[in-house]
């Protein structure tokens, strides 16, 4: 099961953006796939490889930026409640697009976007792609594709993302309506088979772990805040699946808990290395005799986190968290496996 792209005119050409997907997978000209490996763990692990990318350019409207470029084609695991598919990437398909939008001014990343990319080839023929929402171990939280690409020259591309149903707090601005964004760069496929491949060679592959993050704006506004730095009260920090959980509280947080007598529980539930949100998850929060829903909310001290407003809850009231559904997001290899199958935790 996957979301295919509709093409106008483009027929074995097109062009797609899509978030942050940074690949695993050779630079050769058939584009194979090396095996995955053995024994995977059920956490994070080192993939096989990994890639550069090439930059398409950023663009901005407001205090919003997006960032849209492209690699390889790879495979990517689609996530529905606790099961995966693996989607492998079609001999036609050439590349790997993508595209990342965050609020400059809050320095966080925008999730559910649901990013448009309408695009024009050197022929003057159009098309457009829904990228899929994934994360990687190099990009984090994005928007990807795997695309048929058109022939070399240059391309102009507008990428469209709506306000997206995040809850944010007040600092946080919420776009009055859909934010467009225009890209003009070259392509040409000799520009993608130089792009830079590391092959993680030895004993590391497969291991539990990660790749570092790439160290650019669009992936750093992506991160949570370390548990050391948390800006909240830290009741707990654990780890499951690969998984971090940080449980927070404070009396009162902008609009979200009045002080009175309501406290705001923040979790904050990032990949254990590198600290990237994993959103579009079901939590459920047992405290103070009561069950609360963990809202998807946007801050930009917590970043993207889980939080609920709870009244009557003491400084020593036990706190359990309950991971209901694992994050719903795409995966890039190395990710496939983890963030599933996650106890209640007592913090």
């Amino acid at each position: 099961m996957r979301r295919r792209r509709f093409l106008a005119g483009l027929g074995a050409s097109g062009l797609a953006a899509s978030a942050g997907c940074l690949g695993f997978l050779e630079t050769e000209p058939a584009n194979r796939e090396p095996p995955l490996p053995e024994n995977r763990p059920d956490e994070p692990y080192y993939p096989t490889h990994y890639e550069g990318m090439e930059m398409a350019g950023t663009s901005a409207n407001g205090r919003y930026r997006a960032m849209l470029s492209y690699t390889f084609p790879h495979r990517f695991w689609t996530v529905t409640g606790e099961e995966t598919e693996r989607v492998d990437f079609e001999s036609s398909e050439d590349a790997h697009l993508m595209v990342s939008v965050w609020d400059d001014e809050a320095g966080v990343a925008l999730p559910a976007t649901s990013p448009r990319i309408e695009y024009t080839n050197p022929d003057g023929e159009t098309g457009r792609v829904n990228p899929w929402q994934m994360l990687s171990q190099r990009m984090g939280v994005h928007y990807g594709d795997n695309v048929e690409l058109g022939p070399d020259g240059d391309y102009e591309a507008t990428v469209q993302v709506s306000p997206g149903g995040t809850r944010r707090t007040d600092d946080v601005q919420v776009p009055d309506g859909p934010l467009t964004f225009s890209f003009s760069f070259p392509f040409s496929q000799g520009r993608l088979n130089d792009l830079e491949f590391t092959d993680i060679a030895g004993d590391r592959e497969g291991t539990p772990g990660a790749v570092d993050p790439m160290g650019m704006d669009a992936v750093s506004a992506g991160q949570t805040p370390a548990a050391e730095s948390f800006p909240l009260e830290v009741r707990g920090t654990q780890t499951a699946a690969g998984a971090e959980f940080v449980a927070a509280t404070a009396d009162e947080r902008g609009t979200l808990a009045t002080g009175s007598d309501e406290t705001y529980v923040a979790v904050s539930v990032r990949s254990a290395h590198s600290r990237f949100p994993l959103a579009a998850a079901t939590l459920s929060l047992d405290a103070a005799g009561d069950t609360h829903q963990l809202v998807p909310t946007l801050d930009p001290e917590l970043g993207y986190h889980y939080a609920a407003a709870v009244p009557g809850l003491g400084d020593g009231d036990a706190l359990t968290v309950r991971q209901d559904a694992a994050s719903q997001l795409a995966r890039h290899e190395g990710y496939e496996t983890a963030f599933f199958g996650v106890d209640p935790m007592e913090f």
